[in-house]
């Protein structure tokens, strides 16, 4: 078993928390925005090379242990351990039909109390779906740390559930920061992104061609922005920069054979969430990286998954995506064939 830990830097001081992961003050409204916590990634910043920025959110409150095919199997923060349930055992189920249901404006024109859902995934704030419906959210995902820090509020919802969380590594310190991790009600699964890997340096291109070369389950078709598709959700996921895409290779890692996916608007309203997000809404990076990482992104997942007989829907008929990529349904469509 191979350790990686919040290594320490050459002249720093012993880090002294000011919080022990039980439910941080809010700061300036987000999580992880005290000073202490500003100051650790600015020093972690001037002291590490480039490759090793991503790692900025993790030290020096993080230590995680791998296992022998490099997944983490522990994660420890401010002093905390969660168990850690490992991805083959995240879909007991195995549920062949899956909705994931996203965060795009197009979800509130779905009437959920006569949509037939046995099971679903929800990602970011679709967890704000509960507050009008009786959803049967049995798998979430959050590649976001930035969503977790302002909108604590609806991981809190997330959490106490009884579902299977999916999480990369930033995303659960700042979870473990806002919320006392001894009220989880959740499986936790940690994924991470391929070319991100926690304390781990960035990947190169070469490094992407020289893993798919390795790993034929590892696609890579665009290895200058990091893009390809994951059929091994333990060695990472490719993002493309939208919790969608991530969400979708793990669902395919548990053996979801068709798929309806709700809300995938991709910024024709210009990003934003059918959930209300009050004065300030979150930023969005959809439509400025749609056409560079998005679409090209789908488009391949698409064709890899059609060659494997996996069944793909779009449900948002005013998707940016073209349904030549992922063909559109109307939700009422899923009506008509329940009551034929």
């Amino acid at each position: 078993m191979t350790i990686d830990t919040a290594e320490g830097i050459p002249g720093a001081a012993t880090p002294r928390t000011y919080g022990d992961g039980g439910g941080a003050v809010l700061f300036n409204g987000k999580v992880g925005n005290h000073r202490l916590d500003r100051f650790w990634r600015k020093f972690y910043s001037a002291m590490r090379s480039r490759r090793m920025q991503h790692n900025r959110h993790l030290w020096p409150y993080v230590s995680i242990k791998r296992d022998t095919t490099g997944a983490i199997s522990a994660f420890k923060a401010f002093g905390h351990s969660v168990p850690l349930t490992p991805i083959s055992q995240a879909f007991p189920e195995k549920p062949e039909l899956l909705h994931l249901i996203l965060s795009g404006p197009s979800i509130a024109e779905i009437q959920y109390d006569r949509l037939p859902i046995e099971a679903a995934m929800g990602v970011n704030g679709s967890i704000a779906l509960l507050r009008k419906f009786d959803i049967p959210f049995k798998y979430y995902c959050v590649i976001d740390q930035n969503f977790v820090r302002r909108r604590i509020d609806l991981m809190r919802d997330v959490v106490t559930r009884d579902l299977t969380l999916f999480v990369t590594p930033d995303v659960l310190r700042y979870l473990m920061q806002g919320i006392p991790p001894a009220t989880y009600k959740c499986r936790i699964c940690v994924i991470e992104v391929v070319s991100e890997r926690a304390f781990q340096p960035s990947s190169t291109p070469a490094d992407l061609l020289a893993l798919a070369e390795a790993r034929p389950e590892m696609s890579v078709f665009d290895a200058e922005r990091a893009l390809g598709f994951s059929f091994n959700v333990a060695r990472g996921v490719f993002d493309a920069d939208t919790v969608a895409y991530a969400a979708l290779q793990v669902m395919v890692a548990g053996g979801v054979k068709k798929m309806y996916v709700h809300g995938l608007d991709l910024g024709f309203s210009s990003g934003r969430r059918f959930y209300d997000e009050g004065a300030r809404p979150e930023t969005s990076r959809l439509v400025r990286n749609f056409e560079r990482m998005i679409e090209p992104s789908f488009a391949h997942a698409a064709h890899l998954l059609q060659e494997r007989g996996v069944e793909l829907y779009n449900l948002s008929l005013d998707s940016a995506l073209s349904e030549r990529i992922i063909p559109k349904l109307s939700w009422r469509t899923l009506l008509e064939t329940a009551e034929a």
